[in-house]
């Protein structure tokens, strides 16, 4: 019974990870605006000669594409100027149902995981009413802490090496050499470049991290083990970081897509702060909270065994001050790490952007 209740527990921590990115995930390809905003940021209609009105029209059937029955893709827009064609040829077809296959399985495996989550949860309920609510909390603290550890060394390998990366996703996915492109003759590589996709993983990972950080916080604060207070506070400079961050993007970049991915942290941060908030005005006073200490110390020195009481007593509550402390520096680290993320971008923005220019230059150069 030991093992089933093991198992049954390390996945449900695995779940959480898995629903979560897989469900951003369906958010990053059903996103028009992220379409729009590689085509712009990556010049594709001076790349392709194709129109910005035909690319995102073609960015808009490859998005049904991916969610309809239908095998093969069919995409014709007029080339620099000329009649309607097919735009992508057998190769790119082929690598194309491939990469439906596989988001198709990812959907199933997000649809499976979620009803693992949302049975699990009433028939723990019904076999330990009492204990099982805070056993559930603890497993959606590790489910949330496994998902930023995922999170953080995947964010660690694209932004030290993304083409290394990319290319052992792809070998590791599909089990065929479709995939390999050459943009200068495969419109679906001078489409989306490789730079579209490091920007579309930076997002999911950003969506991700709010939304595990968040259930992190819910969850501990469910134990007990997080100060109200300091969320609350932590909370607040989240939100007003990533004020910060936005103002600073939408006069540096107006048209570009990091500002409306920081939009979505600020709306984040936003909710959390009031969820904080009714936590930190539902948590019982410093005052109260002594004139509770001094009734129960009261009570103890009357009580014949007052002593041994008050060492256990004293002793639980070491334990527990140390573990609020613990989980307190970790949701302290957390909020900085993100802090800091949140002023990288407009300088990674900066850099990549200048590598662009120096780029074209260098091909410009006769």
């Amino acid at each position: 019974m030991s093992i089933i209740k093991a198992i049954a527990f390390t996945a449900f921590v695995i779940a959480i990870p898995l629903f979560l990115i897989i469900m951003n995930l369906r958010v990053v390809v059903n996103t028009p605006l992220l379409y729009s905003y590689g085509f712009d940021q990556y010049e594709i209609e001076r790349v392709t000669g194709i129109e910005r009105s035909d690319l995102i029209l073609a960015g808009r059937q490859i998005r049904d594409y991916f969610n309809n029955e239908e095998r093969w893709l069919n995409v014709q827009v007029p080339i620099r100027g000329g009649e309607p064609e097919p735009l992508y040829n057998t190769t790119e077809l082929l690598h194309m149902w491939d990469v439906k296959v596989l988001i198709r399985t990812l959907y199933n495996v997000q649809l499976i995981v979620g009803l693992y989550i949302v049975l699990f949860i009433p028939v723990g309920l019904a076999l330990a009413p009492r204990a099982f609510p805070r056993i559930l909390m603890r497993l959606i603290a590790w489910g949330a802490g496994l998902t930023l550890a995922i999170v953080f060394v995947t964010g660690l390998l694209s932004l030290t090496g993304f083409s290394q990366t990319f290319y052992a996703f792809h070998v590791i996915a599909f089990t065929n050499d479709l995939w390999k492109l050459d943009p200068a003759r495969d419109y679906l590589i001078a489409m989306f470049p490789e730079g579209f996709f490091f920007d579309a993983t930076m997002v999911l990972a950003a969506l991700t991290v709010i939304q595990g950080l968040w259930i992190f916080c819910l969850s501990m604060s469910a134990l007990k083990r997080l100060s109200a207070s300091l969320f609350f506070k932590l909370t607040i400079v989240q939100t007003l970081s990533a004020v910060v961050a936005a103002v600073f993007i939408l006069r540096v970049y107006p048209d570009g897509f990091f500002f409306e991915a920081v939009m979505i942290v600020v709306v984040a941060s936003v909710a959390q702060a009031l969820v904080a908030l009714v936590a930190w005005r539902r948590a019982p006073s410093k005052a109260t909270s002594a004139s509770a200490s001094k009734n129960d110390e009261g009570s103890e020195s009357r009580s014949t065994s007052s002593s041994g009481r008050s060492q256990e007593k004293s002793e639980q509550q070491q334990g527990s001050e140390r573990t609020e402390s613990l989980a307190n520096n970790a949701i302290l680290g957390y909020y900085l790490i993100e802090a800091v993320l949140l002023f990288l971008i407009p300088l990674i923005q900066e850099w990549r952007s200048a590598r662009r220019v120096e780029a074209s230059s260098a091909d410009a150069t006769p």
